[in-house]
């Protein structure tokens, strides 16, 4: 519940900066200005990194008895209100022998947000420069030692955060919207407030949790290059990242950025969609039966992103040798049946035990397996945001999704679509055509139906949105077409 209301408030406000959204209460202790937040670097080079609080400051490090105290500047941020309300509808045909049942089902949403007068406290970065000039880390720490021994960790400095300045209630209200919409996966009406103390919220709420002020929403950091000495460096510009030096290398948490070189944008994408068309393959040759469990169980998934977060946290797990851990959907039981059913699926195929998955960049991918390939989905659906995803699950069908399938080639091959191919019929459909028309414009394509033809326009500055979506649809479509 607290991890949504800050994460909505992050993309709100700062959807393609730097903050990162504070996703636990029990982790605001660690999270005060010079604390030390491990950067994890992902698998696969779309992904954001993860940032881990440590219980240690950077001053908890330092060799000397002198502790750094560059001051703390404390700024008003801004008021912060939002209303967000969102109607899905949804309906399936089953038959059962000669009979046919026909469903629908409808659900809403409501997030209502005010944290109130909201502070920024931030580290005055030049007398940081200065007061750590020519100090020293102690290599022989054990976070030191146990973060260098990892090749996907470095050192960040949380550097300034966004502050409450007033006690805030959190409520969440769920409506549940009936058994036949759970079965269908339809979403349930749900909405979440967040107010202030005295000031309005929803009265029938069903959980309510209580903030206090000085309660970190979110925060930045910046990278520590460290040397093998133990001397470092703050990674000051935007383009420079932190490491650690190894055998006189640096080892650096540099993420493969989305291919630049002068081409056009479909054809950038075209390169990094061939080299994950063996997953996609490899998912397309799995038996029927598992294809559309896989893509059942994922459908389902996709009305929650702390679901998906949980799924591919637990495929990390599972190549790591761990035991999943998905006690963060102990609240949703429908939720944590689809992602251990996934896990049960993916564990009896072909294939499962491996050796442990390295990071790869846009030039190396992974050997194809159900594991790797389930894995580059959920890893593209986890960096989608909630519209986006919303969005995909109304054309989640598996007629759409060919459908999408189908625009995403055309898209690549610079094609105008023509909506009398089988393929793109549903297309034709308003409805269908608007929603898919909101899909593609999260991820910065413009869609212009002009009578029986249909066509794209990638827009400019999109960074990973676009391959992402099409990762996902393409992955999404090899478990719905037909061998």
């Amino acid at each position: 519940m607290f991890a949504k209301a800050t994460s909505k408030f992050v993309s709100e406000i700062d959807p393609d900066g730097c903050l990162i959204p504070v996703s636990r209460l029990n982790e605001l202790d660690n999270l005060t200005v010079l604390s030390l937040v491990i950067k994890h670097k992902r698998f696969w080079f779309w992904q954001r990194p993860k940032y881990l609080p440590t219980d240690f400051t950077l001053s908890d490090l330092l060799l000397g008895e002198k502790d750094i105290d560059p001051g703390i500047i404390e700024t008003d941020f801004l008021k912060y209100n939002s209303t967000l309300e969102n109607t899905t509808t949804g309906g399936a045909e089953a038959g059962f022998g000669s009979s046919n049942i026909n469903v629908a089902g409808k659900g809403s949403s409501k997030l209502a947000s005010s944290f109130g007068n909201l502070k920024k406290q931030e580290v005055d970065v030049r007398k940081l420069l200065d007061e750590s000039k020519d100090r020293v880390l102690d290599m022989q720490h054990s976070l030191v030692q146990q973060t260098r021994e990892k090749r996907r960790e470095v050192f960040t400095l949380v550097k300034e955060r966004i502050v409450t300045t007033q006690v805030c209630t959190i409520t969440e209200e769920l409506q549940e919207g009936g058994t036949c919409g759970a079965f269908l996966g339809l979403p349930l009406p749900k909405k979440i407030q967040v107010s202030v103390k005295n000031g309005s919220h929803q009265s029938d709420s069903n959980v309510s949790v209580e903030i206090p002020a000085k309660t970190a929403l979110a925060y930045c950091v910046i990278d520590l290059n460290v040397k093998s000495t133990g001397h470092f460096e703050l990674c000051l510009l935007p383009d420079t990242y932190g490491g650690f030096v190894v055998d006189g290398s640096e080892k650096t948490c540099e993420n493969k950025v989305y291919a630049t070189p002068p081409e056009p944008p479909n054809k950038q994408l075209q390169r990094e969609l061939d080299k994950l068309q063996s997953q996609f393959t490899l998912l397309s040759g799995l038996p029927a039966s598992m294809r559309s469990s896989l893509f059942q169980q994922l459908t389902l998934l996709l009305k929650d992103k702390t679901a998906i977060s949980a799924l591919d946290l637990a495929l990390e797990d599972l190549y790591s040798g761990k035991k999943p851990d998905l006690n963060t959907l102990d609240n949703a039981a429908s939720l944590k049946a689809a992602v251990q059913t996934t896990i049960e699926l993916l564990q009896g195929s072909k294939g499962a035990d491996q050796a442990p998955l390295k990071s790869t960049s846009s030039e190396e991918q992974l050997e194809p397996s159900a594991l790797t390939a389930t894995h580059v989905i959920t890893s593209a659906l986890e960096e989608m945001t909630d519209s986006t995803l919303s969005a995909l699950e109304s054309c989640s069908s598996p007629s759409s999704i060919q459908a999408l399938h189908s625009l995403v080639q055309n898209v690549v091959e610079n094609r105008k679509c023509s909506l009398k191919d089988s393929s793109l019929a549903v297309l034709a459909e308003e409805d269908t055509y608007s929603k898919v028309k909101e899909l593609f414009g999260s991820s910065n394509i413009t869609l212009c139906k002009e009578e029986d033809t249909v066509c794209a326009e990638i827009g400019s500055h999109q960074g990973h949105v676009l391959l992402i979506l099409c990762i996902a649809i393409c992955g999404l479509a090899s478990l719905v077409t037909p061998v």
